[in-house]
């Protein structure tokens, strides 16, 4: 009875907070991850990306099920979070499971906001207490493959554990590495923008950030300020270093990168709460992450990351205002969940990522060319535009308190 009960509350705490991050408008970085699924976008061929194909598969998966925005978003953050329940299943650790139920819905680390840590954070949890040598690395592979910057970390983990790991890890890494050359020779196409995406931008844009930002800048000191409570009750409840080397190296190997914001400590959370914490430790941290939340209820963009609330709300309403009109679209900004939000593919091969298109320069190339020959029916812009139109094609559509949406007068 007890276990029903202490299941229960997982399960209810967890759909409850992924109700309301569903109801939530989506960002950039959701609505990039969500436009395979969302508007039938192909990766690599329609728009190209930093993160890895599963990232984006993942969320077109989910799209299967319904091609809904808020449908998306409600499964995709409950499955985040139901490795808590496995866990405690498994282990019988309420309060672990509940560390990291609360960690990985925490608004604190922008949660809400489209990520690549969630997913691997329950994989490693898993990882973490399963005793099957070939089930762990398994996980390790997958978590590794969503989110390649953790491969020092797993890499590590099955190091520490070499005698009952290895073979599993090459194993499974010839496996990876045969698909990759039959991917290499039978789709050549689909192989390099694997690479492009995956490898390419990535380490251009980690090249391109160098000066850019400041020592300890405020979105790094706000996630070392919510994690390191979690982080040093974790550390003395299991003192044990070879247990916190590969989180730690993670750590390490994610501020090369230059950027650390709140949701790069996602992946963290799996050892956190894995860690054995004290009951009321986890309860009173647990309690704190609620309360200072307004448990949350209210405006959750306003609450954790309130300079770009505004901008996010018109986007969603821009791309619905955009749904079942007919013709193309350029979002000639790095808004890209408009795409998402009005079921129109991207244009010519790229959207505005931040980032990314200041980097893509093969694809910038092409679709210079390509938007003068075949400009787009529909343009949505503002104030950082990235590609200069002809403006006397085009009439003005609407105006939102964010954005202008033109269209392409009749010839």
């Amino acid at each position: 009875m007890t276990d029903a009960l202490l299941i229960g509350a997982l399960v209810v705490l967890n759909l409850y907070v992924s109700w309301r991050y569903a109801k939530t408008p989506a960002e950039s970085d959701f609505g990039i991850f969500a436009t395979w699924g969302m508007t039938g976008a192909a990766y690599g061929r329609d728009f190209v990306d930093c993160k890895t194909p599963l990232v984006h598969a993942w969320l077109a998966l989910l799209a299967k099920v319904k091609r809904d925005f808020l449908t998306v978003r409600l499964l995709h953050f409950f499955t985040t979070g139901l490795p808590s329940v496995a866990y405690y299943v498994i282990t019988k650790d309420f309060a672990g499971a509940l560390a990291f139920l609360v960690l990985v819905h925490s608004g604190w680390l922008l949660t809400f906001h489209g990520n690549v840590g969630d997913i691997p954070a329950g994989l490693i949890l898993l990882a973490l207490i399963s005793g099957n040598a070939w089930i762990v690395v398994g996980l390790l592979v997958l978590a590794t493959l969503y989110e390649p910057k953790l491969i020092i970390a797993t890499g590590l983990m099955v190091l520490v554990k070499y005698q009952t790991l290895l073979v599993p890890a090459l194993v499974y890494s010839g496996m990876v590495v045969s698909a990759l050359m039959l991917l290499r020779y039978e789709k050549r196409e689909v192989f390099d923008w694997l690479v492009e995406s995956s490898f390419t931008i990535p380490k251009r844009i980690q090249k391109s950030r160098k000066g850019l930002y400041p020592f300890m800048p405020g979105f790094t000191s706000t996630a070392f300020l919510y994690i390191l409570p979690w982080l040093a009750l974790a550390i003395s409840a299991r003192p044990d270093p070879l247990y916190w080397i590969p989180p730690i190296a993670f750590l390490a190997f994610q501020f090369s990168g230059k950027v650390v914001r709140q949701n790069h400590f996602i992946p963290l959370i799996a050892w956190i709460a894995a860690a054995g914490m004290k009951p009321e430790f986890v309860y009173a941290l647990a309690a704190t992450d609620f309360i200072s939340s307004g448990l949350y209820l209210g405006d959750i963009w306003v609450r954790f990351y309130p300079g770009i609330a505004s901008i996010v709300k018109d986007a969603k309403r821009v791309g619905e205002w955009m749904k079942n009109k007919p013709g193309s679209l350029w979002v000639n900004t790095m808004w890209a969940q408009i795409y998402a939000y009005s079921g129109k593919k991207p244009e010519h091969g790229m959207m505005e990522v931040v980032e990314v298109n200041t980097v893509a320069d093969e694809r910038r190339q092409l679709v210079n060319k390509k938007i003068i020959t075949n400009p787009p029916i529909w343009i949505v812009t503002n104030g950082d535009a990235s590609v200069e139109f002809d403006y006397k094609m085009y009439e003005m559509a609407a105006r939102s308190p964010h954005f202008l949406v033109y269209k392409r007068r009749a010839q």
